[in-house]
This record gives C-alpha cells, structure tokens and sequence, in this order.
C-alpha cells in the first residue's frame, strides 16, 4: 500500500519531476510501481530506462520490476553495452589501477574525466591515457565520454520514452552531460535523490546538478520524507545532525513507527577496551539470536577498524568486508566504511572511530567540507533500524590522544564512560529492541530536552 506522498508521485505526469527522497522512505519502491503502473497503460517496455548507481540495486531493481525488457543498469553498464555494440569489437574494461600511478594520482585522473575536462588537468594525465591506447583498454570513465559523444554526434541515437535515475545527488557533470544527451523532445524524466546523502563530492559528485536538472527542465519537485526503517529514536538523532547543514532542499525524516530504538555513545580510554567491548556486545547480539549479517560495523576510514579485524579473527567471529563492489550474498557480521555501507540497512549498527580528526576527518576546515563529513555521519546512523551504537577512543594503540567527535553532541547524545557502561547499558530482557530502563531512561531525557 503506497502512502499518499508515494503515491502522489506514482501518478503524476508531470514530464520533469525531481522527487526528494529522505533515507529510508520507500524511494525504490515508487520508482518500481511508477513503472509498472507504465506498462500496464501500454507503453513499451524497451522504452522505459532506469539507472542506478550500484550493480547491486540495479539487479535488485530488475528482480523488482520482474520484466526483463526494460532496461536497468549503471550509467557504466549502459555505456559498455552500446559501445560494445557500436564498435563491434572486444576491448578490455580497467578500473583505473594501471601503470606506476598512486591512488590519489588516479583520483585526480578520475575527477578530470568527470568534469569533462573542465578542471586542471592532471600531471600524469597523458601518460595515463597513453597506456590505456597501447593497451587496448579504457577505464570506467572513458566509456562514459565515448558514449555521450557518440550520441552528441548522433552515431547513437536512442529512443526512451521514460528515464528514471536513482541517486541523482551522486551525479557528476559528465553524467549529468549524458543524461541530456539521453532526453529527446518525448522523453519523460524522473530524477530521485538526497542531498542530504550526497556522500561523494571527493570524486566529482556535485549534488547543485539536483538544482540545475530543476531548472533546466522546470521540473517540478516532489518530496518523501515517512521514513520506514529505523526506529523514533535513531530518526531524532538523524535529524539533529544534518539540520546543521546549509540544506537548499531543507526536509524532516518522519519515522513511521514510534518504537524508540536503543541508541548510546560509549567513550573508551582506550582502543583495545573499545574492540573487545564491541566484540563482547556482538556475541550477546548473537545470544539474542539476531543474525550475524544484520550486525555491522561502520569506520570513516580502513585503519580504525584494523584492531578489532584481528580480534574478530581471534574471537573465531566471521566477518566480511567489502573493499570493492558490495555482494550479494552476505555472512557473518559486516564491516564497512560508511561510503561502502550508503543503501544498505541493518538491525544493529556500530559506528567506530568517533575521533575528532578522524570523523570528522578534516584537513579543509570550510563549511563545504564540513557538510560533506556530516551528511556522512547521516547516511551511517541511517543505516541502522533498532539498535545504534557510536563508540569513541580517547587514545589509539599508536599513543595518539583524540577528542570526541563534535558529531556526537550535534545529534543529541551524551557519551556513557566505559567504567560506567555494565550499570547502564544491558541488553537482557528485550521487549522490541528495548529494554523497560532504556525506555525510561530515553523518556526521561526526552523530558529533559
């Protein structure tokens, strides 16, 4: 059953809509329905496109749509398939780690083809290119630009009728290019999306594309903001955080059920008493029969979680990480950088690393970066459905001293010594994902405020 912002979107046909959707309120499922509701007025499925950011939703959007004549892919996917079958010929796909470059090298390269050469022009740029000629490769950047040129060339021409794009604040200007190239004068488009999650600035997203598609195409603007994973209590704190932001496109996630969620920041002297509590807290997770794959924990960076992987080990925990593409079948509890988690959802989530200097992680102290790192702590805490943890270190295994991050105190929480953590917090008698102290404990507070 759609609720009426949902379905306010399903049957509108407005040409150009630019639908705000807050984290967790249903947006995949507006676009499957919108889309079904299509065919089912008659228009051909083949010309219905929608694209994802990840292979992972868009096979979960195929699996959703269930009709294997719409087309559903990644910008890649969508470019690799035309130029495969333009140029009739084999050519080898690299995801940019070649030849004697470095990662921020690479990520320069990256940002320079996104901009479609509109910023500088990186050192190693030529050189790059050159092994790629020789090599007969391209890298996932180039076939996006050899396809919006071939389409601005008119040596492709494609014929939708509907295009609709999910996380349209993840969009670069080079996607953003080739989206116009995609919209002729029948087109109709439906662009998705949350500044509030635009998490990828670093590689040339730009989420000021959402006002430029507005107003290129007088596209009106819907919004969803019931929210229907995470509990009353995770939401509040969610909110708390990203109002601080300079928002163009301000919204309040509404959670759809008052349930009030088990949320606590726990400070830790050190970092060896943070990993063997978060393990001590998983296995009592365990006890409680939740599932290890609904478990994960979530790091700004790699190395803050390099501890508790060889404790895990140890402890004989399995666990999974995912250092590239997320997979589909998932066992054990999941580690994951929070860019890494962005689109997934869990029932207890662990944030670690809570350090001012390393969440936020910065190194440019104006507002913009500032709203990046904390649109950041968003999409983490919006991952979790009824349990969040935020943990802190005071000191690192490397004698580094730390703060807490600001973060903590801007959704709302104070942070729980761990010499005092076994008098406050205890799993024990869960009634929905809380205890009757916890509860009390959250009313009490929430009289406070």
């Amino acid at each position: 059953m759609l609720n009426d912002e949902q379905k306010k979107v399903v049957d509108s046909n407005e040409p150009f809509l630019f639908l705000l959707a807050g984290a967790g309120s249903g947006k995949t499922r507006v676009i499957v329905e919108k889309i079904q509701r299509l065919i089912k007025e008659g228009v051909l499925p083949e010309h219905i496109l929608a694209i994802t950011f990840t292979r992972k939703a868009s096979k979960e959007m195929k699996e959703r749509v269930c009709h294997p004549d719409v087309h559903i892919h990644t910008f890649h996917q969508l470019s690799l398939i035309r130029l495969k079958s333009f140029y009739q010929e084999d050519f080898k796909v690299i995801d940019g780690d070649i030849g004697p470059f470095n990662r921020l090298e690479l990520l320069a390269i990256t940002k320079y083809k996104n901009s479609y050469y509109q910023t500088k022009k990186p050192k190693y740029y030529d050189q790059y290119q050159q092994i790629l000629v020789q090599n007969h490769m391209k890298d996932f950047d180039d076939l996006l630009i050899e396809y919006y040129e071939l389409l601005r060339k008119k040596k492709i021409k494609e014929n939708y009728q509907y295009i609709f794009v999910d996380e349209f604040q993840d969009t670069n200007r080079l996607q953003y290019l080739l989206l116009k190239a995609l919209i002729n004068q029948n087109t109709k488009v439906l662009a998705v999306g949350d500044p509030d999650q635009s998490i990828y600035q670093f590689r040339g997203a730009n989420s000021k594309i959402i006002d430029q598609f507005v107003k290129d195409y007088q596209a009106k603007v819907y919004t969803l903001k019931i929210n229907y994973r995470s509990d009353s209590m995770i939401i509040e704190h969610a909110n708390r955080i990203i109002k601080r932001n300079h928002r163009t496109y301000q919204k309040e996630l509404i959670p759809s059920n008052q349930r009030e969620a088990l949320v606590k920041s726990i400070l830790f002297e050190k970092e060896l008493d943070e990993v063997k509590w978060i393990i001590s807290t998983i296995k009592e997770l365990k006890n409680m029969k939740i599932k290890d794959h609904e478990i994960a924990i979530l790091y700004r960076n790699h190395f803050r979680a390099f501890h508790l992987k060889e404790m895990l080990i140890e402890e004989n925990i399995s666990f999974e990480t995912y250092d590239h593409e997320t997979s589909y079948e998932t066992h054990g509890i999941q580690l994951l950088s929070i860019h890494k988690a962005k689109g997934l959802e869990f029932d207890v989530v662990f944030i670690m690393g809570l350090e001012q200097g390393i969440m936020p992680a910065l190194k440019d102290y104006r507002q913009i970066a500032l709203d990046e790192e904390r649109r950041l702590m968003f999409v983490a805490i919006t991952r979790a459905r009824h349990i969040l943890y935020l943990t802190t270190s005071k000191r690192h295994v490397s004698h580094h001293t730390f703060t807490s991050s600001q973060f903590i105190r801007e959704c709302g929480l104070k942070s729980i010594s761990y010499r005092h953590i076994n008098d406050i917090i205890s799993l024990g008698d869960f009634h929905g994902y809380k205890t009757k102290d916890d509860r009390t404990d959250s009313k009490d507070k929430s009289s406070k405020r």
